[in-house]
């Protein structure tokens, strides 16, 4: 409804109340009481009807609408499509499974290369030779860039392989962490 419309102002037809003064075209014939002779047509140039058969409408019924129901509120993923809590604990259990058993074998490997530290340090008579076999097998599985350095002279009549101390320490270190992580994807 325009501000200036008056109080019965009907939306739907248009049209104006009964009680408004019309225009009158300038050079139409006026009497001494300002209005119109009563031969002449009475029509609203606006309304497209006669002035004194206008009929007003009601005001429109608007139909009843049921209210819906919101829809289901998900949080944000980035992919779009949402996995079901029971698929993403079976992938996290099965990751977890997984890094859990990539841990054990860096553990075991560590645990070797520490046991090998230990036993190049010291003379073992006879266990020598046995001992040179794993060192030599076991150095073929470290990265080039790593073999051979920091190989120290012991007083007790062997070698401190420093190389082996080094990626003995970096592979507990990867146990942990993978450890840790295989407890948080297996607690979701």
């Amino acid at each position: 409804m325009p501000r200036h419309a008056a109080p019965d102002w009907d939306e739907g037809t248009r049209a104006y109340p009964a009680t408004q003064t019309r225009r009158q075209a300038q050079d139409a014939p006026v009497d001494a009481a300002g209005a119109m002779p009563a031969d002449e047509s009475r029509t609203q140039p606006y309304a497209g009807q006669p002035y004194a058969r206008r009929q007003y409408a009601a005001a429109p019924q608007r139909p009843y609408v049921a209210p819906v129901e919101s829809p289901r509120q998900t949080p944000f993923s980035p992919q779009g499509a949402q996995v079901s809590p029971a698929a993403r604990r079976a992938s996290g259990r099965a990751a977890s499974w997984l890094l859990k058993v990539v841990a054990i074998a860096c553990r075991l490997y560590a645990i070797a290369l520490a046991a090998l530290v230990v036993a190049n340090a010291v003379v073992l008579g006879s266990w020598r030779i046995h001992v040179v076999e794993l060192t030599a097998a076991f150095t073929a599985w470290l990265p080039s860039s790593v073999s051979g350095t920091l190989v120290y002279q012991t007083p007790f009549g062997g070698v401190l392989r420093g190389d082996f101390v080094a990626v003995a320490v970096a592979l507990f270190v990867i146990d942990w962490l993978l450890v840790r992580k295989a407890r948080s994807l297996g607690a979701r």
